[in-house]
């Protein structure tokens, strides 16, 4: 890709777009003429990197693998299987590779906020390695409450309590995700 390139952003939704593409805003739908020229202050490399989006990704599978291991523990109190399917068996699974896939997130949350924000010290991003933290040793300690268990109701209770929590606390990150939705800081700016 040809690091020439000459872009134009959005006045209305900030979509940045290759100059000459011509046309309604794709992101927000204004006419073409909503455009004005804009220089990125980010190097190629970092965003096309930053293209790549490895970490939102990461945190979106996380996050619906938590909605989903709370959805099936909550579900194996009804029945012990789904079309014939073992719902502990799943459930299982799931709680054992949480730790992992929570940890993948972030590692790869450490490296996109170092990418994309060059600092990983600001109160949003300290706040979501904190409650990373805290939401890898709840899943470490689910794991080894769902290993001791034995189907002890003490023990479920207390598995039922924790993936409640660990799904409340992803939900938390991921809105907090949201929030620093803008795509690079600095952003760039307008020409003029």
């Amino acid at each position: 890709m040809n690091k020439e390139i000459k872009y134009e952003i959005c006045r209305v939704c900030g979509y940045v777009r290759p100059v000459g593409k011509g046309g309604r805003c794709p992101a927000c739908g204004v006419r073409d003429t909503a455009f004005v020229p804009f220089q990125h202050k980010a190097s190629f490399n970092r965003r096309t990197f930053l293209k790549l989006d490895v970490h939102p990704v990461a945190v979106h599978f996380t996050i619906s693998y938590t909605a989903v291991s709370a959805f099936l523990f909550f579900l194996m109190l009804f029945t012990d299987e789904l079309l014939g399917v073992s719902i502990q068996g799943i459930f299982d699974l799931q709680i054992t590779f949480l730790p992992l896939l929570i940890a993948f997130g972030g590692i790869t949350g450490l490296i996109d906020g170092k990418i994309r924000f060059r600092k990983i010290k600001t109160p949003y991003l300290l706040r979501k390695i904190v409650l990373g933290c805290v939401l890898l040793a709840i899943s470490i300690i689910l794991l080894l409450f769902h290993i001791i268990s034995q189907g002890e109701v003490t023990f479920l209770l207390i598995e039922g309590i924790l993936i409640s929590v660990a799904f409340i606390i992803a939900s938390y990150l991921g809105w907090i995700g949201a929030e620093l939705i803008c795509p690079i800081v600095p952003m760039g700016k307008i020409e003029s």
